[in-house]
């Protein structure tokens, strides 16, 4: 209890010294040629974490900062680093809207799979990814955040909307390893606009080692959510392929805002199995949390993890409190 004290404690001084407002500067209009919008958004989020296993530490987990432009009337351009990580960028890409059915983007971004994948960690309901996202998801299996370099088409029909794309397979930050090419795509369909659905492919190419023929490296996913008013229900299921070995894993999470747009309450469940073949390798996470919207992108978030392995052990448990401040 004294070590949660103190780790309480030091967080409630470092967000003390956190700005609760940030200003956006106005800037003339620019000409036609220059583009017509510039926009600066960012977040920092600083982390407390409680555990039965590691250190019990505070943390600036990121601090992230984008630049977007409306560079012609129809190309746009974004710009993310985080002055946390190791290199610092996150995103650099440029759209070419052809029209709402189909626009270009290349550079670097997120993989197109899944949805969690796709979710902004500044947005998560948690605190953390689910485990078979992070450790099966493209881009985030590599430990690069979801991002890779690529190209990809992009845009919606109706009711349905699509992302497909051609990637190098390594990762952000990082040049390729070999001369193929991975694929990612996905689909969409909203028929209501309370319900979502969807489904993921990725196939690729990785190294085994050096001079060894490449091994496949295969995901399919599928997810879906359900959203009526302050209720919503998420869920995810990810198929791996990495060579000769299957891993696979899932997520479930409900949450209920209490309190309209402001306090939410979320509980999830999420499994991962390394390898397919042997027995009791998975493991169990639970989550419950609590966050609270306090404006816009800054948020406070607390959240119970309860870590579990397929024998019924315990592995970990964690309290985790995180403040987000954006804007």
């Amino acid at each position: 209890m004294s070590k949660w004290k103190k780790t309480a404690g030091l967080l409630i001084a470092v967000l003390a010294l956190i700005p609760a407002a940030f200003a956006e500067e106005k800037t003339p209009p620019p000409s036609v040629t220059a583009g017509k919008t510039l926009k600066l958004s960012g977040f920092t989020q600083v982390l407390g974490a409680l555990q039965d296993q590691g250190v019990d530490a505070l943390s600036v987990r990121r601090s992230r900062f984008s630049l977007s432009a409306d560079l012609m009337k129809n190309i746009k351009a974004k710009f993310t680093v985080d002055a946390v990580r190791n290199p610092i960028l996150v995103d650099a890409m440029v759209d070419v809207v052809f029209a709402e059915s189909a626009a270009l983007r290349f550079g670097q971004f997120r993989v197109p799979f899944g949805a969690e994948n796709d979710t902004s960690s500044a947005d998560l309901d948690t605190i953390n990814f689910s485990q078979p996202v992070s450790k099966l998801a493209p881009g985030r299996d590599v430990g690069t955040m979801g991002r890779d370099v690529g190209a990809m088409l992009t845009g919606q029909v109706s009711v349905f909307d699509y992302s497909l794309g051609l990637f190098n397979g390594a990762g952000a930050n990082k040049t390729d390893t070999n001369d193929a090419k991975d694929f990612a795509g996905r689909v969409g369909v909203k028929p209501f606009d309370f319900l979502t659905i969807g489904a993921s492919l990725y196939k690729g190419k990785a190294d085994a080692a050096a001079g060894a023929p490449l091994i496949r490296r295969d995901r399919t996913g599928l997810h879906a959510g359900v959203s009526f008013g302050d209720v919503s229900l998420k869920g995810e299921m990810i198929w791996a392929a990495d060579g000769e070995m299957d891993r696979r894993g899932w997520f479930v999470q409900a949450g209920w805002f209490v309190l309209p747009k402001q306090l939410q309450i979320v509980a999830k469940v999420d499994a991962y199995d390394k390898n397919t073949a042997l027995d009791d390798d998975r493991t169990n996470l639970y989550t419950a949390g609590l966050n609270w919207m306090i404006s816009g992108k800054t948020k406070l978030q607390v959240n119970y993890e309860y870590l579990r392995n397929e024998l019924g052990g315990t592995v970990n448990k964690a309290l985790l409190v995180q403040f987000q401040a954006g804007f």
